[in-house]
């Protein structure tokens, strides 16, 4: 890791489109926390991906912002809104941003508002020259060579600043409360679906959750 990049602490985790990428991407942001003493990880994210705010271990606070170059589904369009989100930037006093997209999204608006809130860092994966909007440019090959999953693309963005983990699992804490009322509704809705008869060797009940991502 470098010089600059190992004093980093105060991280700004750019994750601007779906809860399911902000899901994909907490292994990335896990390394980020491991690999500096007292970092401080803020996330920037969609109103979609704030709703895991509460469930993200190794995120200190959640910014929400809805970027006009990413689709949302009630977009309002206030210029406004985006000169706040700058002035915001800067009062945060940033040392580093990491800015995470998918291979068919340009990081450099993100990066234009990063280097306007004066981060001296900033991260990310880049088909086009930046010049000074990123600080660390990491090319981008997809899909071009190959097309990874989202874990290992995002792994390996941090992985080039230095940052590793050994733990690539995705990171979603529900809190003792959620644990309680799914344990209750699941025993209900077993109940309802096998009621008094007894399942016969090799019908055992199953459950299938599918929670939606792209």
């Amino acid at each position: 890791m470098s010089a600059a990049w190992e004093r980093a602490r105060r991280i700004l985790c750019v994750r601007l489109d779906s809860l399911g990428d902000v899901l994909m991407t907490t292994p990335a942001l896990r390394a980020l926390k491991e690999s500096g003493h007292g970092r401080r990880l803020t996330l920037l994210t969609s109103r979609t991906g704030a709703a895991l705010a509460n469930h993200l271990p190794m995120v200190d606070d959640v910014w929400t912002y809805d970027a006009p170059w990413v689709k949302h589904p009630d977009a309002r369009g206030d210029p406004v809104a985006d000169l706040d989100m700058i002035d915001r930037l800067l009062a945060g006093r940033f040392d580093a941003a990491v800015i995470f997209t998918v291979y068919s999204q340009s990081p450099l608006p993100a990066a234009m508002m990063c280097w306007l809130a004066g981060i001296p860092l900033r991260l990310a994966h880049c088909r086009e020259n930046p010049y000074e909007l990123l600080t660390d440019r990491v090319p981008e090959t997809e899909p071009e060579s190959h097309v990874r999953h989202e874990v290992a693309r995002q792994l390996a963005l941090v992985r080039t600043i230095g940052a590793k983990t050994s733990d690539w699992r995705m990171a979603f804490e529900p809190g003792d409360p959620a644990r309680r009322a799914l344990h209750a509704r699941l025993r209900a809705a077993l109940q309802r679906i096998g009621g008094a008869r007894r399942p016969g060797p090799g019908h055992g009940r199953w459950l299938v959750v599918h929670p939606g991502a792209s």
